[in-house]
């Protein structure tokens, strides 16, 4: 799915007026009917910014300029969405501070150099012991000290082009080792893979950006106040999905677009068929690079049983076809989604529902326990909900 990256003010002031924020996108838009709701200043915004986070005004302005490029019209709901998952994810810090931080890289260093035996060992240890041009300390004691993602993702960039300008043997010897071992590459060990006071996916802002634009380049941005807002709006708040309430979008956030929707259909598919499948929004199996695997999943070999069982007028070329929409929004015009749906309805009697909150867990090396994304959705809506409350509330 391809989302607007640069914007003009004037399309968006010409617009805002119209449809621009719909019940799609968690907003009630204004309409011929009703007047639209008030637009918010950036006074109001900091005004619902909690009263510790400094420079308010310039989240507030960051905020609004966010929701302007995603032409969102900035009333009180998408402004809450936002500041709710900026508070979730950072507490309002562009940099955030990860406890244990060099612990955590450290571990997955050691566990990659032990993957590749007594070469691997040596050449951590060598690496760890040199130090960059102008740099008095050595690789081993900044790594000690990081305290901050961006700290971490700088210094681990150094590490690397280090390990590929002065150990080149090693460093090819060590990506044969790493490919037969089917371990992942000293590259890929940054524990750095979301960013920012929105906790967006690197892969996500890359793939957003200029097709030329490199991705340390990219990985800064995310570190700034307005990059880490303006790519995290457009990761909530950029595609259209008929959610009747914000919950949803949020569980999105953390599971990845249509998440939500995907694990309504997956338990209607699993009601139909009597297979038991993991409600977690994925209709597919995924690689590293988010590219659907050749492997067909448990969810995919459910929907072919259904469409025998249920539906034998769609093929299975179709089936697998329409799959591959899952996470685009016109999955919903395919005629597998029809089909479910209307099949499901025949069987219960009852609408089918069109979301639910996906079961996944949600593990990281920079939390310290695993979580899942319904809480992660039910912690931002209680943010959410505070910050609607906070709007009605009169000023002090």
């Amino acid at each position: 799915m391809t989302f607007p990256s640069k914007l003009k003010r004037g399309l968006f002031l010409a617009g805002a007026l119209l449809a621009l924020t719909t019940c799609s996108r968690g907003v009630r838009g204004p309409d011929t009917q009703t007047p639209p709701p008030p637009r918010l200043t950036p006074a109001e915004v900091a005004r619902l910014i909690p009263s510790h986070v400094e420079d308010r005004q310039g989240w507030a302005k960051d905020v609004l300029a966010a929701l302007e490029e995603q032409r969102v019209y900035p009333s009180v709901e998408p402004v809450c969405q936002v500041l709710a998952v900026i508070e979730q994810e950072s507490g309002f810090q562009a940099n955030p501070v990860v406890k244990d931080l060099p612990r955590i890289v450290r571990k997955r260093l050691d566990t990659y150099a032990e993957k590749l035996g007594v070469v691997g060992r040596k050449a951590l240890q060598a690496l760890l012991e040199h130090r960059a041009p102008g740099e008095s300390r050595s690789f081993g004691a900044r790594l000690k000290a990081v305290r901050t993602e961006r700290d971490l993702d700088r210094l681990f960039r150094e590490i690397l082009k280090a390990y590929e300008e002065q150990y080149p043997a090693v460093y090819t010897a060590a990506d044969l080792a790493s490919e037969l071992a089917r371990s992942k590459g000293l590259a890929d060990l940054n524990p750095i893979t979301t960013a920012g006071s929105m906790q967006v996916s690197v892969r996500y802002a890359v793939e957003q950006s200029d097709e030329d634009r490199p991705e340390a380049e990219v990985r800064e941005e995310l570190y700034t106040r307005a990059g880490g807002v303006r790519h995290g709006t457009s990761r909530l708040l950029g595609y259209t999905a008929h959610y009747a309430q914000p919950l949803h979008r949020f569980a999105d956030y953390n599971a990845g677009f249509y998440a939500s929707r995907n694990a309504a259909l997956q338990a209607q598919v699993s009601h139909l068929t009597g297979l038991p499948l993991a409600l977690d929004g994925d209709l597919l199996l995924y690689n590293d690079e988010g590219e659907p695997r050749d492997e067909d999943s448990r969810t995919l070999k459910a929907l072919l049983a259904f469409r025998t069982r249920h539906a034998p007028k769609v093929s299975e070329r179709q089936v697998r076809r329409d799959a591959r929409k899952e996470k685009q929004g016109d999955f919903e015009e395919t005629e597998t989604w029809r089909a479910i749906k209307q099949a499901y309805e025949r069987s219960t009697g009852k609408t089918p529902e069109y979301s639910r909150l996906p079961e996944v867990a949600i593990r990281s090396p920079k939390m310290s326990q695993d979580r899942t994304t319904a809480w992660f959705a039910r912690s931002v809506d209680r943010r959410f909900q505070r910050c609607l409350g906070q709007h009605r509330a009169p000023a002090k």
